[in-house]
């Protein structure tokens, strides 16, 4: 049965795929332009949305929390702190600079929730709240750097923050695809432990994990697919909470299965987001992050609204 249910979601991949190549904003492009401009757009879409479902998949078992993802525990907002002040300081013209910036912020972020939830008894819709809070942090001092810097910066920036896969670029592109397929396939390979936290620490820790090590692997690892994310194409919020929620339905709790299906319906969601954000007013371009949150919005409100109901 599980068979049956990767092919059809390989076939729904290759299928929005297409469609992502096909149309666009402008019709009649030759080949040529195909590759240069809406190729890159896909595979980048393809690369941030495996990076978010992921993540947002990992952050759920680690956090026990169902409602978490990188957007609303704050980390994206950390990773676009990050890289803001990474413009400000002129890290973009490094090799790899923004990126780095990015997942300073992101770990940063990640390490204080973490602090929280070490040295407070919080109940899960309370840390859930502090994360919120990180993320108006974290958007304040975006709006400083955006406001010290020059007037072309302040407009790219918040095209940016909104989600932008306009700047994709194919040497670019490959590499975060290929950096962030190494990310996953290193969190997949841990997918066991990751299940032992589904069960509380205690009892991971009754049964051999070693808790506090795998957690600093997991931020590590969450952090750098983020922050490689958020730097490549800006914030786009919801993915990693509305993804791994549907994965889960479909194939279960257990991550072997989980991650997977995941970065597959992750790559899907924005590749079709994306082509969404294209055509729907074209000649026009909406950014990305705009129809992400158009449509998690109201399941993310509907998520919320079931778990009160399933704890009645």
């Amino acid at each position: 049965m599980i068979i049956k249910k990767y092919l059809f979601s390989f076939i729904v991949l290759i299928m929005a795929v297409y469609f992502g190549v096909s149309f666009g904003a402008t019709s009649g492009l030759d080949f040529d332009s195909i590759v240069q401009l809406r190729l890159p757009r896909v595979l980048l879409a393809i690369s941030s949305g495996m990076s978010l479902a992921c993540a947002g998949a990992v952050l759920q078992a680690l956090f026990t929390n169902p409602l978490c993802d990188p957007y609303t525990l704050g980390v994206s907002s950390g990773a676009a702190l990050g890289a803001a002040l990474g413009i400000v300081l002129g890290f973009e013209a490094w090799f790899l600079g923004l990126a780095l910036s990015a997942f300073i912020g992101a770990l940063a972020f990640m390490l204080v929730l973490i602090l929280i939830s070490l040295k407070t008894r919080l109940t899960n819709l309370t840390l859930l709240l502090c994360g919120v809070m990180l993320g108006f942090l974290g958007s304040s001092g975006v709006a400083i750097c955006m406001t010290i810097g020059d007037a072309q910066g302040m407009q790219n920036a918040l095209f940016w923050l909104m989600g932008d896969l306009s700047r994709a670029r194919m040497h670019g592109v490959l590499l975060t695809l290929f950096v962030s397929l190494i990310l996953i396939f290193m969190l997949w390979r841990k997918s066991t432990q990751l299940d032992a936290f589904l069960m509380g620490e205690e009892n991971a820790s009754g049964l051999g994990v070693s808790v506090p090590k795998l957690r600093r692997q997991f931020i590590f690892l969450t952090s750098l697919l983020v922050g490689l994310s958020v730097a490549s194409s800006g914030m786009i919020g919801f993915l990693g909470l509305i993804v791994p929620h549907f994965s889960r339905k479909l194939v279960g709790s257990l991550h072997f299965n989980m991650i997977p299906f995941c970065i597959i319906w992750g790559a899907v969601a924005l590749v079709l987001a994306d082509l969404m954000a294209r055509v729907l007013l074209k000649p026009y371009e909406l950014p990305v992050g705009v129809i992400t949150a158009f449509v998690g919005a109201p399941l993310f409100i509907w998520m919320i609204l079931s778990d009160g109901r399933s704890r009645n």
